[in-house]
């Protein structure tokens, strides 16, 4: 949908809900068309959720996060806690199929859902966009691109680059929008080794990430939002495009990692433990190059958004069955 220029900038809450309003409103009119609702789990997708099940679809639902993800990223919510988690879950429950972004998080929807309607799904990386790269960087960066929301770590990156142990001429890349941008630009004019570029189009992402020395992925565990497993889709898109990825010791992430031997796993929350990261890497050419190549090898052969959709469509095609059988 066409943004105006004051709509491409951070929104308010209720700007948000607006804008999230009229995809719902183009959703529920284009029901007719379609025989299965598949949704990215939203509180505000609950109308065209129940029109769905109203009109006897089958319903799916991807869901990467828990409840208390829209309070978390706006405080100002809480007090609609008990609204906020009934639309989730009276969808949920009015779903045939939940796809769950990790193997902790499917076994907490069967026993908050009740049903067992629930398949482990974990993310992927679009291995025709996000490949490794043969650019050389002039001057050295490291990367962090998606959300720049309470639980992506941002706090933690200007941090680490204020830290001591941030090496002297790397910068750190930042591309994404959210209600954190502020901190982030704050941080670029105060003169730190930080470049903002705001966001950017899905398919700009690989060509101005390529060149850098690792991908950061340094979430963190308010409120135990990422106390079920974290997969994030920039773990593996960082990792496909051959870079080392330093990412925090969260379960999901932090195993990838370990399996793979394609990064650096440091504390959660940590900005030394960050900083020194990204120092061993620059330091360590080769070794970087090594991890780089063992992830874009990893994601190519088993999490490409090709083994992800395989996984989706039989998991489809069972629900389907089931549903004929009823």
């Amino acid at each position: 949908m066409p943004e105006s220029d004051s709509e491409a900038s951070v929104p308010g809450p209720f700007r948000r809900a607006m804008r999230f309003l009229r995809v719902i409103g183009a959703g529920v009119r284009s029901l007719p068309d379609h025989d299965v609702l598949y949704v990215r789990a939203h509180l505000l997708a609950w109308p065209v959720t129940a029109a769905a099940r109203l009109r006897g679809m089958a319903i799916a639902q991807e869901i990467n996060g828990l409840y208390s993800d829209a309070i978390i990223g706006n405080p100002k919510l809480r007090p609609l806690r008990p609204l906020i988690e009934w639309l989730y879950r009276s969808q949920y429950r009015m779903s045939d199929q939940l796809f769950a972004a990790t193997e902790a998080m499917a076994d907490w929807l069967r026993r908050d859902i009740g049903h067992d309607r629930v398949t482990a799904v974990t993310n992927g990386a679009n291995t025709a966009l996000f490949k490794p790269s043969d650019t050389i960087a002039a001057d050295p960066f490291v990367v962090f691109f998606g959300g720049l929301t309470v639980w992506h770590g941002i706090d933690t990156m200007i941090d680490a680059v204020k830290h001591p142990n941030w090496p002297s001429g790397v910068s750190l890349l930042i591309i994404g929008t959210g209600l954190r941008q502020p901190l982030v630009e704050n941080a670029a004019r105060e003169g730190l080794q930080i470049r903002f570029l705001g966001p950017r189009a899905y398919e700009d992402i690989p060509g101005l990430v390529a060149g850098a020395s690792a991908g950061l992925v340094p979430i963190t565990n308010p409120e135990n939002r990422s106390s079920t497993g974290v997969l994030p889709l920039k773990l593996y898109e960082v990792a496909a495009s051959g870079l080392p990825v330093i990412a925090t010791e969260l379960p999901g992430q932090a195993d990838f990692v370990r399996k793979y031997r394609c990064g650096i796993v440091i504390p959660v929350g940590d900005p030394a433990a960050l900083a020194a990261a990204v120092a061993q890497i620059v330091a360590d050419p080769a070794g970087s190059r090594d991890m780089g190549r063992r992830g874009a090898e990893a994601v190519q052969a088993e999490h490409s958004w090709a083994a992800r959709g395989g996984e989706i469509d039989n998991a489809l095609q069972a629900m389907l069955d089931e549903l004929a059988r009823r």
